[in-house]
């Protein structure tokens, strides 16, 4: 069984039969149609020529150039780098599946800690908003009255305060049943060398961090005095991962927006979401990570970077650029002007001159042509030279055949550069091939990855003939009577599958991938997409059958 399956195999098919794969694929792949099946550009490894499969058929996916495959569970998985439980769990929750609670001592265990970590966040968000009530919190009240943020926002948000006091909230978690460790393990809570526990945040604004499932998962504190730094975070948890969530997303996943705002601050979403702008989101004290760009991919098509004005606002900027760039996103980079982040704007400028700003954001291609504009003189040869070279690079990105003519044209008149110079160099930096090419390395370079045993490709393909025709079965009954079976891991399977059979229950891709290991169910799910179902699969079976016991007779002699 595959790692981390603790659920009844009629429930683990039931979640992965409602999720169609070509679905779950295009939330993280741009993928087209091209006959039956989808390619797009592999997310799993870099390559510029399109060799990733999803096989709507067999809701399978296959990767010609590295080998990954699997059905959708085995994904999701690979793609959000979580167990196999976990990724069954997300495909439950993405189409409101309510799963039963798992029989696996050691899940369990994790599931009622990661509870009582999510009670200990509510109620110290509870605790910390009804701390603004207080007399003490006068600064923190002038704080937000300073920054303009409305009663209704701070009741939106959560917002709160942590009074400068060394243990106000262990004491409170501590009368409502709360252990001091599992604090400490919820980050909100530290222990002194000498063994004495204390409140995380004091004299600080705090800001809940809640996740897209409205649960508060961590926290954030921006000092209101002049110790500590500025801006004081949770730490990573159980249940916080900061590079995996970003603020606001709870609220901007409603959105009926076409697109999502990104910007650095706390302060920033929360001030062009409360002038009505509720698709603005912020990453969490990091520059964009590759899976804050997949929970973006998941919830928008088009992103508008609004990150700060400095240098290392406009150095996130490029990171953010190319990060969606490569997962297909239509991306664009919002120009402040004199104003340093979005939250000074709005303030000086309005609602309708932010919106305005929106309007002219400017296209990855053009951004990075005023950038390398700045840094070469295009007057002089090298300076033509680099900036060419830079421009062609920031084209090659674009995906789409007509919008990347556009820029072509606009960049080459703009700039007075040939169109055929710039044509030539993009070709370079992508390295494209023809359509024909590409089909011609993909036949030629098919991996079977991870497996080079002939027993384990023709085993495992006899299966996905089956699959096809489940019928075909009976021909391959006699290996277990015979002793025909290679291993133990083949007896497995056989016997899966003939119980099955004799319960006149259907063999298909998914149902075998999703009880296989990962390695082989990546080998099965390319011979599975690899099968050429219009040709004779009875005669095809045979073959695999007749090579599979001579290879069993050779072995058995050799012994």
């Amino acid at each position: 069984m595959a790692e981390g399956y603790y659920y009844p195999e009629e429930i683990i098919e039931e979640v992965i039969g409602r999720n169609d794969i070509v679905d779950v694929v295009s939330d993280y792949v741009k993928i087209k149609r091209k006959g039956k099946d989808y390619f797009g550009l592999c997310p799993f490894h870099s390559e510029k020529t399109p060799s990733f499969s999803v096989v709507p058929a067999k809701q399978i996916f296959y990767c010609f150039g590295c080998g990954k495959g699997g059905n959708a569970a085995t994904f999701i998985k690979n793609i959000e780098n979580i167990d196999y439980i976990d990724s069954i769990k997300y495909l439950a929750d993405r189409v409101a599946m309510v799963l039963p609670e798992s029989n696996n001592p050691g899940e369990l265990k994790k599931q009622q800690k990661m509870k009582r970590l999510l009670a200990i966040n509510h109620e110290t968000a509870k605790f910390y908003y009804q701390q603004l009530k207080t007399q003490e919190s006068m600064e923190a009240r002038q704080y937000f009255k300073m920054r303009g943020v409305t009663v209704e926002t701070i009741k939106r948000f959560g917002l709160g305060y942590a009074q400068n006091q060394w243990n106000l909230l262990t004491m409170h978690l501590l009368s409502k049943g709360f252990k001091e460790r599992e604090m400490v393990d919820a980050g909100v809570v530290l222990r002194s060398n000498k063994g004495a526990y204390y409140d995380r945040f004091r004299n600080r604004i705090i800001f809940p961090i809640i996740d897209i499932r409205n649960r508060v998962i961590a926290f954030g504190g921006r000092r209101l005095g002049e110790d500590g730094p500025k801006y004081l975070n949770s730490p990573e948890t159980l249940i916080y991962n900061k590079r995996r969530h970003l603020y606001g997303m709870n609220i901007a996943k409603n959105t009926k927006n076409s697109f999502l705002i990104l910007v650095e601050g706390y302060m920033d979403c929360i001030s062009l979401q409360q002038a009505g702008i509720d698709y603005a989101v912020a990453t969490l004290g990091t520059a964009l990570t590759s899976m804050q760009a997949k929970l973006l991919k998941k919830n928008t098509s088009e992103v508008i970077i609004a990150y700060d004005s400095d240098t290392a606002g406009q150095k996130a900027t490029i990171r953010g650029l190319d990060l969606l760039a490569k997962m297909s996103c239509n991306v664009k980079v919002l120009q402040l002007q004199e104003y340093k982040d979005p939250d000074e704007y709005i303030k000086n400028k309005g609602e309708k001159q932010f919106l305005k700003q929106v309007e002219d954001a400017l296209p990855l291609v053009e951004y990075k042509a005023l950038l390398l504009g700045k840094q070469f003189n295009v007057e002089t040869n090298d300076g033509r030279i680099k900036f060419l070279n830079g421009v062609a690079k920031a084209i090659a990105q674009v995906s789409n055949a007509m919008e990347k003519e556009l820029y072509i044209k606009r960049v080459s008149m703009k700039y007075d550069i040939s169109e055929n110079s710039l044509q030539i160099e993009i070709k370079k930096q992508s390295g494209e091939m023809t359509v024909e090419e590409a089909e011609k390395e993909k036949t030629l370079n098919v991996k079977l990855v991870k497996s080079n045993n002939m027993l384990e490709q023709d085993f495992l393909s006899m299966i996905a003939i089956i699959c096809v025709e489940n019928s075909l079965f009976t021909y391959i009954q006699q290996f277990e009577s015979i002793g025909f079976l290679s291993s133990e891991k083949h007896k497995k399977l056989f016997q899966e599958i003939s119980d099955r059979v004799n319960n006149e229950k259907r063999i298909d891709e998914t149902m075998i991938s999703s009880i296989l290991e990962e390695e082989d169910a990546a080998l099965f799910s390319g011979l599975a997409a690899s099968l050429e179902t219009s040709n004779d699969l009875r005669k095809a079976l045979i073959e695999k059958i007749n090579r599979y016991k001579m290879t069993i007779t050779k072995k058995t002699l050799m012994n």
